[in-house]
Order: C-alpha cells, then sequence, then structure tokens
C-alpha cells in the first residue's frame, strides 16, 4: 500500500478522534492521553502526562461522559478501510485473524473483572487481531469475567461475527488460535461464517481416522477426522520441541509444512502481547469502569497508528515517537514547552533567561 496514503489516512484518523471529545477540558485530556501512550519507555501512569494533573486524567478515563464508543468505531472503520486499501487489485487476497486469551496480571480484587484463570490472577481478556502484509493491527477483544459467564470460545466467536461482511467477501479469511479454542463449537462456528482456520489441539484429541487415536499417533501432513466433529476431513501439522510437541489442524488440506507456517503468524499476536502491549502501558491500568475500555482503546490506538510508521529498521519505541510527531504536533509542543517552564528556575540559577514566540509560517 502506499506509505504517503497510509499515512494521510492516519492523520485523518487522529484529527477525527481528538475532535470527538465535546469540550475543550477534555480534548486537552484526550491530548495528554495520547502523548503517554505514545511514549514507551516510560511507565504509563496518570503521574507521567505532561499538561495535565493526575486527578484531571483519572476523571477522563473514569467519570467523564466522552464517547469513547465512537472512538472504538472510528478506529475499526480505519482499519479494516486501510487493510482493503492494501489489497487492492489483489484477487482473493488472505487475511489472518487471530484470536487468543491474554492475562493482565493484576493485584487486589477492587480492580473491574479481576479473577484468578488457570492459576493466573488478573483481568482476562480474548483479543482479536489482523495481519494482511506489514499491517497488524489489535481489533478488538472481550472480557471473560469467569464462571456462569460467556466462555473464551463463545467471546472469541462474537469478535468474529463483528467482522464486517465486505471483509469476508473480499478476504479469504483464515482464523488462527491455539488449542486452548480447540472446541468443536468453535471450530463449527469457524465455518459457519465461511472462515478458514489453522488451530492448535492436544496430544490426547482423539480420531476417527486414520483410526480410533490421538491426533498423537497420526503423522504430520496426515489427514483427520476429529472424534468429536466428524464435519469435516482436516490435516495435521505437528512440531517437536524439546521435551514437547504441538499439533494443529487446518481446514484446508495444506501439507504439514505450510500448516506450522501458517500457525507461526499468529505470533504478531503473541508480540503485540507480550512486548507491545507491555511498552504501550497494558499492564499498568488502574482504572474502574468505563476506564478499563478506554484504557484499552488507548493501547490499541496507539499501537494501530505506531505500526503504520514503524519500519523494518525501527523499534517500536522509534516508530511510536514519530507517529507522535507526525500525527500530534501539538501534543509534542506542548510537552516542550512544558519542559522549558520546568527549567525556568535553573536556567536563572546560570544567568540565562528564555522567552518563545509563536513564529508566522
Amino acid at each position: 500500500m502506499n506509505k504517503q496514503v497510509s499515512g494521510e489516512r492516519a492523520r485523518i484518523l487522529a484529527q477525527q478522534v481528538l475532535g470527538i471529545p465535546e469540550t475543550l477540558y477534555q480534548q486537552r485530556s484526550l491530548q495528554a492521553s495520547l502523548h503517554l501512550f505514545h511514549s514507551p519507555g516510560q511507565k504509563t501512569k496518570f503521574s507521567q502526562a505532561e499538561g495535565v494533573s493526575p486527578s484531571a486524567l483519572s476523571r477522563f478515563f473514569n467519570i467523564y461522559d466522552w464517547d469513547s464508543d465512537r472512538c472504538w468505531e472510528e478506529m475499526q472503520d480505519f482499519q479494516w478501510r486501510i487493510l482493503l486499501d492494501a489489497a487492492r487489485h489483489k484477487r482473493r487476497p488472505r487475511l489472518r485473524l487471530s484470536v487468543d486469551l491474554t492475562t493482565v496480571e493484576k493485584v487486589g480484587t477492587q480492580l473491574p473483572y479481576v479473577s484468578v484463570y488457570n492459576g493466573r490472577h488478573g483481568i482476562h481478556l480474548v483479543v482479536l487481531f489482523a495481519e494482511y502484509g506489514e499491517l497488524k493491527f489489535p481489533i478488538s477483544y472481550r472480557v471473560y469475567q469467569g464462571k456462569h459467564t460467556s466462555t473464551p470460545v463463545t467471546l472469541a466467536l462474537d469478535l468474529l461475527e463483528e467482522v464486517p461482511e465486505f471483509v469476508g467477501k473480499r478476504f479469504q479469511v483464515c482464523v488462527l488460535a491455539d488449542s486452548g479454542f480447540e472446541s468443536a463449537v468453535f471450530l463449527d462456528g469457524v465455518q459457519r461464517l465461511g472462515f478458514e482456520f489453522v488451530v492448535g489441539v492436544r496430544s490426547n484429541r482423539r480420531t476417527d481416522h486414520p483410526g480410533r487415536v490421538t491426533v498423537a499417533d497420526c503423522p504430520h501432513g496426515g489427514y483427520v477426522n476429529l472424534a468429536n466433529w466428524p464435519l469435516e476431513t482436516l490435516s495435521l501439522g505437528r512440531i517437536d520441541r524439546g521435551d514437547r510437541e504441538f499439533f494443529a489442524v487446518s481446514s484446508e488440506l495444506l501439507e504439514g509444512d505450510d500448516i506450522l507456517a501458517e500457525g507461526r503468524r499468529r505470533w504478531a499476536l503473541e508480540s503485540f502481547l507480550r512486548r507491545g502491549s507491555i511498552s504501550l502501558g497494558w499492564r499498568s491500568s488502574r482504572c474502574e469502569l468505563p476506564g478499563l475500555d478506554r484504557w484499552i482503546l488507548m493501547v490499541f490506538l496507539a499501537f494501530t497508528l505506531t505500526t503504520l510508521h514503524r519500519s523494518e529498521d525501527m523499534t517500536l519505541k522509534e516508530a511510536a515517537r514519530l507517529a507522535l510527531y507526525t500525527l500530534f504536533p501539538e501534543v509534542r509542543l506542548n510537552h516542550l514547552l512544558n519542559q522549558l517552564q520546568k527549567e525556568q528556575e535553573f536556567l536563572h540559577q546560570h544567568g540565562y533567561s528564555l522567552s518563545y514566540a509563536r513564529c508566522k509560517l
């Protein structure tokens, strides 16, 4: 996709998002938030914000009634349109949608949605992530709230069902997931949506073909019929990683190595969850409702805009800084002016007086 077109649309998105809060006070808080989330390498805490007080930013996230739902809509519409633009003139391109359950580890019980799942204490999120070529975006999420609520599988299917119809018509969509989503309900739901899949399975998952055995007894690249999901013949990939073997099945009859190659594409989501989300403030949230949703929105938005400004030789921190300078120059300018203001006393002590004025451009 043309980088210039991508950059122009990113600027349009940035301006649309900045214009959503109705009051100047809230817009200033949003600007401070964007600066904070585009500053990887420092802890993403309200006390680190530039130009507004920590209490003002806390109220912006947790109390004030501004339309964050519209921010989600603007961002997601932008993401799908950028993917469509990138696939222009391509015949039935392949779009990969990864789903995964991740835990944002938290202590205490006062924060919303904190629970214990698989021995981990925190907020458990099912995340949908899209990848086409160099474009990689976190799209949306659901919170797993524990027993007697919607399961991670159900939440993942909910996310996939929200993929716009025009995306499914334009792309050949392949869903990638680990063995936590191997259930017949998930496989059936993905196929009902018209998507292909490559999904991890446990070694003891039983089959009816090539016999009543487990997938651990089946050859790499062989065909299997899962015992509790006999709707279709699947192909099997297996890989040995030292003391453990991992298995995945594909709805397309691929070669075993091709299945593994597809499964590895899910690491784009893993990379976001493990590195990018930490750098952009995922684990720092101390928000209540609706602040948690707004905090995640800022993480997704910052990662999306950073990705559009990242080249192969750039670190995430460098790309985030470039995105900030390019898309939010006023935010960066306010940061610099605030820094100068903070150093006034130091300058006076050494005999300097500093003043600045806006230049005509």
